[in-house]
């Protein structure tokens, strides 16, 4: 008897934080991939990977003027 088709379930926090770190170092893999990919949503990976870079960004600029200071 064939099992009706489910939503996936919603991707949590921690996995999307993870999916897009590994995601901006390109080191993910397919396998890894294809068992995330179901899960996350396309908005939450978006929304994870602008928080990401903003990070980056504002910590670039930290050290900068922190650098230019001495």
């Amino acid at each position: 008897m064939p099992v009706p088709n489910s939503p996936p379930p919603t991707g949590r926090l921690l996995r999307t934080i993870r999916t897009v770190a590994w995601g901006l170092l390109g080191v993910r893999g397919h396998k890894l991939h294809e068992q995330d990919a179901p899960s996350l949503s396309p908005l939450q990976i978006l929304i994870t990977a602008l928080v990401f870079m903003l990070v980056f960004v504002l910590t670039l600029v930290a050290v900068a003027v922190n650098i230019s200071r001495q």
